[in-house]
């Protein structure tokens, strides 16, 4: 089309053809990598998935959950754990469900943090699972990151009862930085928890290599890219980004690292401020939820993720204080727009534990309860029908686990 105009005489027209086909691709790339991360899947894996959506019961905005007084949570947050450990696979990776042919790290991370109180063992055979399997490089160079990963299983072979499975990486992931930040937070909430220090110390050459795939990927605004090759800094990953670094830090400042410590902390107040004064519009009262060099994207009223859900994860990830009025106005206003989260009422089949554990921090109880009874109703008691994964599971035993300790 290009070479077309300009041989007619008209270079602006070809110019101007050559920007919109950038502008198309690079949306086409957006919402793919977009709607991967909340889907629970990777865009590599998302055909080899083997849970398909089935028939899910999403409450009506006017029903009435389950009262969790007249449940044993002790016995709900037991049966959960249950399931939680089987999906881990005899490596120690952690799949999206029982059965699964697909692990995503990312996903994996944030439950395998979930393990670390209740099951120290498993967490530790995950963390170990992740090491052996980071790329040095990767496909685009980048050393410290990992695939996803397909899993098959094969049937037992003569002189076992249990199957085998065979993994195999798809040379792929959804983000580089996020994957990176997650597992440096389960890293700190083990060393911290379990005192297995010798873990840590057996692996720190690589636990760094990981922290500095977060560097590597820095811009000069103190922004992170998503990954390598890519444009485009997304909000809810510097947030974990900024709390992965925090975390490694401490462990490094507790092992007497304290000049590499910092390091990572500069890192780290960089992403900070780079949320703060590059992605936050004082005039709109909100952070962008993505920045690429084409625009910034700021939440659209009533449109859930990534645009209503991003602004929590400054909660959840602790770059804004509950009592901080930017906290109180991102709550308020996520409320206003979606005012019954709690039973499923949105525009999204997935449950979306996290905005309760949101809720909890806000100090606003009564909806993180009345998810629970939700989410006990619509997925526990009908078999766990997908969308029920991995990170799902892992967030309702924590949120259980608080309300469990409000009383």
């Amino acid at each position: 089309m290009a070479k077309f105009l300009i041989s007619h005489g008209k270079p602006f027209l070809a110019i101007m053809s050559v920007v919109a086909l950038a502008l198309f691709a690079t949306t086409l790339y957006l919402n793919r990598q977009i709607n991967s991360r909340y889907q629970g899947i990777s865009v590599s894996s998302r055909q080899h998935r083997t849970h398909q959506p089935g028939p899910l019961r999403i409450a009506d905005a006017t029903h009435e959950t389950q009262d969790l007084a007249s449940l044993n949570l002790t016995s709900l947050i037991e049966d959960e754990r249950v399931w939680l450990a089987g999906c881990q696979l005899p490596n120690g990776a952690l799949a999206q469900a029982p059965g699964s042919n697909t692990v995503i790290p990312y996903f994996a991370n944030l439950a395998a943090k979930t393990l670390v109180n209740s099951n120290p063992e498993a967490a530790q055979e995950y963390i170990s699972w992740y090491l052996s399997n980071l790329n040095k490089p990767d496909q685009w160079g980048l050393s410290g990151t990992i695939y996803d990963y397909r899993v098959e299983y094969l049937a037992p072979g003569e002189d076992s009862n249990s199957a085998e499975i065979f993994m195999q990486p798809t040379r792929n992931y959804d983000s580089a930085d996020s994957y990176a930040s997650t597992f440096l937070s389960l890293v700190a909430d083990y060393y911290f928890t379990t005192q297995d220090k010798d873990l840590i110390r057996a692996n720190l050459e690589d636990i760094n290599l990981v922290a500095k795939v977060i560097v590597e990927l820095q811009d000069e605004d103190g922004l992170i890219f998503v990954k390598p090759g890519s444009w485009t800094k997304y909000l809810m990953d510097n947030a974990e980004n900024y709390r992965g670094l925090m975390d490694w830090s401490q462990v490094l400042d507790e092992e007497g690292y304290a000049e590499e410590a910092d390091r990572f902390k500069y890192v780290a107040a960089g992403i900070k401020d780079g949320i703060n004064h590059v992605l936050y519009d004082p005039e709109k009262g909100a952070f962008a939820w993505s920045l690429s060099p084409i625009w910034k994207r700021f939440p659209k009223e009533g449109k859930w993720y990534p645009d209503g859900v991003s602004q929590l994860y400054l909660l959840t990830c602790g770059l804004i204080s509950p009592g901080d009025p930017k906290a109180v106005t991102i709550w308020h206003d996520f409320n206003h727009n979606f005012p019954e989260w709690k039973t499923g009422a949105k525009k999204d089949k997935f449950p979306w534990g996290s905005v309760a554990l949101a809720s909890l921090i806000m100090g606003d109880s009564n909806k993180a309860l009345e998810f629970a009874g939700w989410a006990n109703e619509t997925f526990l008691l009908n078999d766990r029908p997908y969308p029920w994964y991995v990170l799902e599971s892992a967030n309702l035993i924590t949120l259980l686990e608080h309300i469990l300790a409000m009383d």
